[in-house]
């Protein structure tokens, strides 16, 4: 389970990163996303929108599965299988939080992560240098995360615009089992209502068109063939965890044929 701390020089002189595995994202069946992303996003993912309760701003999301506490774009050893790997999970194990009063964000550090060693062994790269200073490795991590927040708020305020401009709704999706066994609803999950975002004011669709969030709306509607490949996925999935298929020969090209999976960089 994380564990968040906030870094300091204090308590993680002698701290560093190692190589790991993508276990901590194994039961995460959405993960959240940025506008900056979408394009590399949407080859392989479906986009829609989560909020926590009904008085909660809606949230943009990669579809990761259709049953919770599953992802299907992390075999069960770990590895990514997924082709483009969104910035949240690339900013692992940080995280930007906000202190007691609101108006500053601390980096902290998830000390339960299997990429973190406390001690650092002789493999790691430090997170401080001999003079107690952040080395250039954290510094670069420090200005991705610092990125990567801003551009969480943009994207949550473009998703606000739609929000209340009438164009989320719930998004109907009924999901089954790789055999078609065991069909159920998929529930607390959004989208573009197409159909009404036709139907815009003149005025509302070129505002929002101008801030920018039609893009978002636009590129949702775009992913939602990609429901299809998850379903493709949980089958490749089964036949990993037989060994009948190793992770790394599972072959997303051919999985998704317009695939794109340049990274992004903030």
């Amino acid at each position: 389970m994380a564990r968040y701390v906030a870094l300091s020089k204090s308590d993680h002189r002698d701290s560093g990163l190692v190589a790991a595995s993508n276990r901590h994202a194994l039961t995460q069946a959405v993960v959240p996303v940025v506008a900056e992303e979408l394009f590399q996003v949407l080859p392989t993912m479906p986009v829609a929108f989560v909020r926590a309760s009904d008085d909660a701003p809606y949230e943009l999301v990669a579809l990761q599965s259709l049953q919770p506490g599953v992802n299907v774009y992390v075999h069960t050893n770990g590895r990514w299988i997924g082709g483009y790997r969104p910035a949240w999970y690339r900013s692992h194990p940080f995280r930007l939080v906000r202190d007691e009063s609101g108006t500053r964000r601390i980096v902290c550090v998830d000390e339960e992560s299997e990429a973190f060693e406390k001690d650092a062994g002789p493999d790691a790269v430090r997170l401080f240098g001999m003079d107690g200073e952040p080395t250039p490795k954290t510094r670069d991590l420090m200005t991705f995360l610092e990125k990567l927040e801003q551009s969480r708020e943009v994207t949550q305020a473009l998703v606000n615009h739609l929000d209340e401009a009438g164009l989320i709704v719930p998004w109907k999706i009924s999901a089954s089992n790789p055999k078609g066994e065991g069909g159920h609803d998929v529930n607390g999950v959004y989208h573009v209502d197409e159909a009404a975002m036709r139907e815009l004011p003149p005025e509302t669709a070129s505002r929002l068109l101008k801030n920018g969030a039609l893009s978002i709306a636009y590129a949702q509607l775009l992913s939602e063939h990609r429901l299809q490949g998850l379903v493709r996925l949980y089958e490749l999935r089964a036949e990993a965890n037989k060994q009948a298929k190793p992770a790394d020969d599972v072959d997303l090209e051919a999985l998704f044929a317009d695939d794109d999976d340049d990274d992004l960089k903030f």
